[in-house]
């Protein structure tokens, strides 16, 4: 395991994440920063998740598709708008020592879950890989890819 990987998950337990917006053109790390074409990434977990949007707005979220995380007495098999939701693949990744949270739609979690596979096939752990997220542009939409740069801790 990447020797931070314990601690960034540490982080990310206790801390509001920061999450990560796919643009056509890149990744946004942040408001007003230039996007991002290809990001070199530490994957230190994934997951399900859930998100109810409203006017193009988060209404609802579950980080694990189970529960929301405004309410954990909400579940989401109960929920009445469980239909409305956007199921996704939630990324905890850390970019230039910073923990990030990505959100990945339909495309983008079919190209990771692949990845992840050739990954496990090759006994080759997520957390141990640096991982290149590179942004194809779909006119409205970005659609991420998913490659292995190199090991942690190659030169």
């Amino acid at each position: 395991m990447h020797p931070a990987a314990e601690i960034y998950r540490d982080i990310l337990a206790r801390t509001a994440a920061r999450y990560l917006a796919v643009r056509p053109a890149g990744i946004e790390i942040a408001a007003g920063h230039p996007l991002i074409a290809k990001l070199p990434v530490t994957i230190l977990n994934h997951g399900a998740a859930r998100t109810l949007y409203r006017e193009r707005r988060p209404a609802c979220r579950s980080l694990d598709g189970v529960r929301a995380v405004q309410n954990a007495k909400l579940y989401c098999a109960a929920c009445d708008d469980r239909d409305r939701c956007t199921p996704q693949v939630r990324l905890d990744l850390v970019f230039d020592n910073i923990p990030y949270r990505l959100l990945l739609a339909y495309t983008s979690a079919k190209n990771f879950l692949f990845y992840h596979t050739e990954l496990v096939n090759n006994r080759r752990r997520l957390e141990d890989v640096i991982t290149m997220i590179r942004v194809v542009n779909r006119g409205s939409w970005g659609e991420l890819r998913f490659s292995a740069a190199r090991t942690s801790g190659e030169t």
